[in-house]
């Protein structure tokens, strides 16, 4: 039996899958290991949630994937669609927009491209981002954040 990963070990694996993949994809994959709830096939929930979907004038992608993992979190093992268990959404409600507010009160802006600045429709900006490694700065600064706020409300018991 392989022995759990570390906070740590995940959020290692959650930079090195953001770099390649998208920000909701490293953010859903690694709360729901952290988490321990099923990978599959919940994963690709996210999966085409890349650069806010192309153009960054839309929600930072590590806000939807960890969205869909608190809204899994709290509904999981329940019977039915979340409308039939109202305690369990309100709770995946108040939770995302704590998430949200907190993301926003941090850095300002929720959406990609503000947070990034650099327009993901246009080659030459993300050529320069990607060899200047703009995501350091930026995207990993936001994925430590989010990961390490949905590990406290988890720890706390409220998730």
């Amino acid at each position: 039996m392989d022995k759990p990963r570390t906070f740590d070990e995940i959020l290692t694996s959650a930079y090195k899958r953001m770099h390649r993949y998208t920000c909701a994809e490293a953010s859903l994959q690694a709360l729901l290991e952290l988490w321990d709830l099923p990978t599959e096939p919940l994963s690709w929930a996210s999966a085409g949630y890349l650069g806010a979907i192309g153009s960054g004038f839309t929600t930072c992608g590590l806000i939807i994937g960890s969205s869909i993992a608190i809204g899994h979190k709290c509904g999981y093992l329940l019977q039915g669609i979340p409308e039939e268990n109202e305690e369990a959404r309100e709770k995946a409600i108040q939770l995302v927009n704590e998430l949200y507010t907190d993301f926003y009160s941090k850095f300002e802006s929720t959406d990609c491209k503000s947070l990034n600045t650099v327009d993901f429709r246009q080659g030459e900006e993300i050529t320069d981002w990607m060899i200047q490694k703009g995501w350091k700065q930026t995207c990993d600064v936001f994925l430590d954040f989010t990961i390490r706020k949905c590990n406290s409300m988890a720890e706390e018991g409220r998730i």
